[in-house]
């Protein structure tokens, strides 16, 4: 396929405390080359990035209904109309909420799946090349 990959920038915030919420500058990445996964990052400070990556079907989900186990959980928050989701992401070194508007994200998502529709991921991987990478010479 070969496109660049999709690129979406947004803000959402950081929940730190109960009462401590901070915006943070959040970019999220597609590539033809991993169709199954989205990479997320959030700006913690301006030296330091934190990024994940995680499925695409998951944040699709996410959106709608309560989806995840484990390290990262996507919870839609609010009304239809007026939808926030949450993100939580857990390591044993730390744990992160972020939250934001739903609707930029679900945008980018559609985008995501015109270029890679859902179910047609493996036609998108080039696994002789991904093998050259993995094997040794």
């Amino acid at each position: 396929m070969g496109f660049p990959g999709l690129e979406l920038k947004t803000h959402m915030t950081l929940v730190a405390a109960a009462d401590t919420r901070v915006p943070v500058p959040v970019r999220l990445y597609y590539k033809d080359t991993d169709p199954y996964a989205v990479q997320f990052s959030f700006d913690v400070t301006p030296d330091e990035v934190v990024r994940w990556t995680f499925a695409r079907e998951l944040l699709a989900q996410g959106i709608t209904t309560p989806a995840g186990l484990g390290d990262v959980k996507i919870t839609p928050v609010g009304p239809l109309q007026d939808r926030s989701i949450s993100i939580e992401l857990e390591t044993p070194a730390g744990y992160a909420r972020l939250e934001g508007m739903a609707a930029p994200i679900k945008e980018w998502l559609a985008q995501t799946y015109a270029a890679v529709p859902a179910g047609q991921e493996s036609k998108a991987v080039d696994i002789d090349s991904l093998l050259d990478e993995l094997l040794p010479h």
